[in-house]
């Protein structure tokens, strides 16, 4: 009888792992094996734009572009501190990353969400106007030089406060925080997002001001480093285009965004579906915004920062990749 050959049980089990191996690959999508880990700053709290970034990870764009997103909320500082260390490949944070750029950071701002801001200033029960914070009444805002803060200052000043004496500004973060504080009277107005408005408004508490009636302002989208932008262009590229694709999707798919919005926030289908058609009215067009309104943000950012030199848009904003991106999608249609 003539015996069949025994094969190597190293050389067996290796060619094992190799079907394997070989198996995965057909099964898993391209660059499943490989991907590239990126941090990004987002701000504490749930937002549209926070939960942008969320859903465009959950629908797998990013993943599709090779990348393992990780959203990691921190304060402002800490985000400015992440992206000049290198934590933080991107930031969310525009107000804060354009006061940065202003004082001489090297960032760009590469693309933007929103044009108006999705915020609201709701005051205690027996507080009915703007005009009824006079006399020192305590206010929440976000730390001190951040979006918020400006625009609050701004729009104060816009409504014949004076934010400097006539009531007290105090920085609370992260964003639940100041829903928390003007619940238990800690303060007697608080500037809030739109889920902590939907819980201000069950309690009884006033709305003042919704600050998207009164300014042009953008507060979200996609800051980096310079150095991350020319050093690694193709890790942005692929960001970017992961992240218009998720923007884009969150424009065109009402039913889905909206059941989205409900399970993220923990709310009803019915304010789910207001807060998705506020979001959708604040957004900007493709991920851009046009050079008047960079004027207008830098001017805003300049007098709020008291910088005296004059900064072009270019130094702040630098849309390129974002619009070849949309270019791309278009032709591709």
């Amino acid at each position: 009888m003539i015996r069949k050959p025994r094969m190597n049980r190293r050389f067996a089990a290796i060619l094992a792992l190799s079907f394997v191996g070989f198996a995965v690959g057909l099964v898993l999508p391209r660059g499943a094996l490989s991907l590239d880990s990126v941090n990004v700053h987002v701000s504490a709290g749930i937002s549209p734009n926070t939960l942008l970034y969320r859903f465009t990870k959950e629908k797998g764009f990013y993943r599709e572009e090779g990348l393992d997103v990780l959203l990691i909320q921190a304060g402002m500082l800490p985000g400015i501190q992440g992206l000049v260390g290198g934590s933080f490949h991107f930031s969310q944070i525009l107000g804060q990353g354009a006061g940065a750029i202003l004082r001489g950071l090297p960032f760009k701002i590469v693309m933007v969400f929103d044009t108006r801001p999705l915020n609201w200033l709701y005051a205690g029960k027996n507080i009915k106007t703007i005009q009824d914070l006079k006399g020192g009444k305590q206010i929440a805002v976000s730390s001190f030089g951040a979006a918020l803060d400006q625009m609050t200052r701004e729009l104060l000043t816009k409504h014949g406060v004076d934010p400097q004496r006539e009531v007290v500004l105090r920085a609370i973060e992260p964003t639940p925080n100041r829903l928390a504080a003007l619940l238990a009277g800690a303060v007697d107005a608080a500037v809030l997002n739109q889920l902590d408005r939907l819980i201000a408004k069950k309690n009884g508490f006033n709305e003042l001001l919704f600050y998207g009636d009164d300014l042009e302002f953008v507060t979200a989208g996609v800051v980096v480093a310079e150095k991350t932008l020319t050093q690694n262009p193709d890790l942005v590229h692929r960001f970017l285009r992961g992240t218009l694709r998720g923007f884009l999707w969150l424009k065109s798919n009402d039913q889905e965004a909206v059941q989205k919005f409900a399970t993220a926030m923990k709310i009803s289908d019915t304010e789910a579906g207001e807060v998705y058609k506020a979001a959708l009215k604040i957004m900007s067009a493709d991920g851009t915004i046009p050079r008047n309104l960079q004027e207008k943000m830098i001017a805003f950012q300049r007098r709020s920062l008291k910088i005296e030199r004059e900064v072009a848009p270019e130094q702040v904003y630098d849309f390129g990749m974002i619009r070849a991106l949309n270019d791309e999608m278009r032709r591709s249609k």
